[in-house]
């Protein structure tokens, strides 16, 4: 099929309409593929040369999809599925047309909206990640329904109730038979979870003792295995990003210009962004302020200019981090905080230099 130039994918739960279209966006075949018979993709696709182009929407179910069509030896691309559904807006819909219509926009459109398509180790990485910080989730859940229940019969304990001097006052506690099988269950459930959550740990402990990267990252302030090994998952290659705002704008940390009628208003960051990295980065921001003196200075600095506004500050700091990675990751060096130096001095012109990537070298952000 050598006139075929690319095969654009309509992806639902059960099944995936699929056309095929040449140069000239004329459709020359069509298909509905069900997701049932694996082999039916694989078939599928293995009637088509080497090279051709697969185009298929972002959705949740697409990485086995487009694994298959790499298998075959197909190039597999990812549409922004929102971006996407924008620029179709007023076309009719279906399945058929929304394939058709994918298509076209590959074809003919310079302003494709394709996202970056992770290689499996990364979203390996992504899905060990992400079931660990559902689970913490899962536990912080549990213990919030412990502590409602002790409030709800009047124990206002001021103590880590979750600890074994903690766990010996409850035990002590005049419960009825209910309530205190309500708590032994809720205990279990805590218990099986740190299990679980450990034995996840392991696997994210070996995997970064195996990754260089780790350290570099580990020695940002702030900055531990877990929230090391997130931002490794979620960044996924680092050459992808041509400088560090558009990292930090993927992590949504990036204030957006908002000017309309020759004014300029307020700038917030943006909505849609990788929630996880931006999760991660402001999760750090605590112990970031708490070991850097940079970091901090730079927290109070936002902090005094924003009153009464506190999550500026903290957005500021996270977003100080993920640029600071892209810095680190570029050049594979570790993180060097040094006492700012007095301009016009030795030091000063010194930490320019493009080999150092410290905090206080503020040309190396330029």
């Amino acid at each position: 099929m050598s006139s075929v130039t690319v095969v654009a994918m309509d992806i639902h739960k059960k099944f995936s309409k699929a056309v095929v279209m040449d140069v000239d966006c004329g459709v020359i075949g069509e298909r509905m593929i069900y997701h049932g018979n694996r082999d039916e993709m694989r078939d599928f696709f293995a009637k088509f040369d080497d090279d051709t182009d697969v185009v298929m929407e972002a959705t949740f179910n697409w990485p086995w999809i487009a694994d298959m069509a790499r298998e075959a030896g197909l190039r597999a691309h990812l549409v922004d599925a929102v971006r996407a559904r924008e620029m179709a807006k007023g076309y009719s819909k279906s399945d058929r047309k929304d394939a058709i219509y994918l298509g076209r926009l590959f074809l003919s459109s310079k302003l494709f909206p394709e996202v970056y398509l992770a290689p499996v180790e990364v979203r390996d990485r992504r899905w060990l990640f992400r079931l660990r910080l559902m689970l913490v989730r899962m536990r912080a859940a549990v213990k919030n329904a412990v502590h409602g229940q002790l409030f709800r019969l009047g124990y206002a304990l001021e103590m880590d109730i979750f600890g074994d001097w903690g766990r010996e006052v409850l035990a002590g506690l005049d419960l009825s038979e209910t309530e205190r099988l309500l708590l032994d269950e809720k205990f279990e459930v805590i218990e099986d979870l740190n299990g679980h959550i450990g034995y996840l740990e392991g696997h994210i402990d070996k995997q970064l003792s195996e990754d260089p990267r780790a350290e570099i990252l580990m020695s940002l302030p702030g900055v531990g295995k877990i929230t090391a090994y997130a931002m490794l998952a979620e960044i996924g290659e680092i050459k992808r990003f041509p400088d560090r705002r558009a990292l930090s704008a993927y992590a949504g940390l990036l204030p957006l210009k908002n000017e309309s009628g020759g004014k300029e208003r307020a700038r917030h960051t943006g909505a849609r962004c990788n929630r996880h990295l931006r999760w991660s980065a402001i999760e750090a921001v605590t112990g970031a302020v708490r070991s850097s003196a940079a970091m901090r200075s730079l927290h109070s600095r936002v902090s005094r200019r924003n009153k009464g506004m506190g999550g500026k500050a903290r957005i500021a700091v996270a977003r100080e981090i993920v640029e600071l990675a892209w810095i680190l990751l570029t050049r594979n060096q570790q993180y060097v905080e040094d006492r700012p130096a007095r301009p016009g001095s030795i030091k000063a012109v010194e930490s320019c230099d493009p080999n150092r990537a410290s905090q206080t070298a503020l040309c190396a952000r330029s």
